[in-house]
């Protein structure tokens, strides 16, 4: 097999495992033979299980990079894009790779310290994309750190729940309430019910 084909097998069965058991369940010899590969190959492609948990972290957070990318249509906020549509394929990316998601959304102990950069610096970037969406489209806020930093905290939310239980928690459910969540923010109260 090719080295970047191999290279992508061991990270796969890595993700597996760091996927149903966590960091803490992964080392060498049993990668190695859920590959069907001796450990020397490990070692060539990563120089060891830091390495190979180092390029598992880069490969996902360059995969979670990309769906949030393709998911609100590129690093500048377009105005135009209702949030609910920014959510949808923000979801459609988590539906199409919960396992990078999870990784970053719902870290199981362990993980090298790169994973824990790795997601500080991509939770910072999210919070920037949500500044600049919240600045884009509403009026006056008190506090825009805040305010960020609070639907930031129900963003990861609805990944958390889609990722935990689809069925109940479905793209339709999430989505009326990121509009209900949205008309709140943007001013809109409803009718006093009688």
């Amino acid at each position: 097999m090719p080295g970047p084909q191999r290279r992508d097998q061991i990270l796969d069965a890595c993700r597996a495992v760091v996927d149903n058991e966590g960091f803490h369940a992964v080392n060498v010899d049993r990668i190695a033979k859920l590959c069907g590969i001796t450990r020397p190959v490990i070692y060539q492609q990563f120089g060891g299980l830091t390495g190979m948990l180092v390029a598992l972290v880069d490969r996902e957070t360059f995969r979670a990079g990309r769906g949030f990318f393709e998911g609100t249509g590129g690093l500048r906020v377009d105005p135009t894009i209702r949030a609910r549509d920014v959510v949808a394929g923000v979801l459609a990316a988590v539906d199409a790779d919960p396992a990078t998601w999870r990784m970053f959304l719902m870290p199981s102990e362990g993980g090298p310290p790169e994973l824990y950069e790795r997601l500080a610096q991509s939770r910072s970037n999210v919070r920037t994309y949500l500044a600049e969406a919240l600045m884009a489209r509403a009026h006056a806020v008190p506090d825009t750190d805040l305010t960020v930093r609070m639907i930031h905290a129900a963003c990861d939310e609805i990944v958390r729940l889609r990722l935990t239980a689809p069925d109940i928690y479905t793209i339709d459910r999430l989505l009326a309430q990121v509009d209900w969540l949205v008309s709140r923010l943007a001013g809109e109260m409803p009718a006093p019910q009688p």
